[in-house]
């Protein structure tokens, strides 16, 4: 069994879910936050409390984590996902979607370190109106 794990109901964010839930034929959970977000939440990237996983995330397989970067960061709710998880997992795939279409590939790294454990692949995703680009990075 594979699942999505994804952070953001931006149109983008959900297009990559739909695509990677029918490669993966996967089931789908969405990290929540406890408050809502706007702008100036997404600049300060502070620690942004979210819903608390009822998921057992060790029946998984894979879990591909779809994310979006806020000002080239990782957001904070993805973080505390990763902490609240991180012994849980037995192989992760990252997909990060950057609007500006800089590769911050650090930020993979970043995640790695919170679960204290090496991703299986990595990928930056942009999107366009009709396809989703995808760049491998290792």
């Amino acid at each position: 069994m594979n699942l999505v794990v994804f952070f953001s109901r931006d149109k983008d964010i959900l297009r990559i879910v739909s695509q990677y839930k029918k490669e993966y034929n996967a089931d789908v959970y969405e990290i929540e936050t406890l408050n809502s977000v706007n702008i100036f939440t997404k600049f300060t990237n502070n620690n942004i409390p979210i819903k608390r996983c009822d998921l057992n995330l060790n029946n998984y397989q894979n879990i591909i984590l779809i994310s979006p970067l806020w000002f080239s960061k990782i957001p904070s709710p993805v973080i505390r996902f990763l902490e609240q998880a991180t012994g849980h997992i037995n192989n992760i795939i990252y997909i990060l979607n950057n609007k500006n279409k800089e590769d911050h590939a650090k930020e993979f790294d970043k995640m790695d370190k919170i679960l204290n454990m090496r991703r299986d692949k990595s990928y930056f995703v942009s999107l366009d109106k009709k396809e989703i680009h995808v760049r491998v990075y290792q």
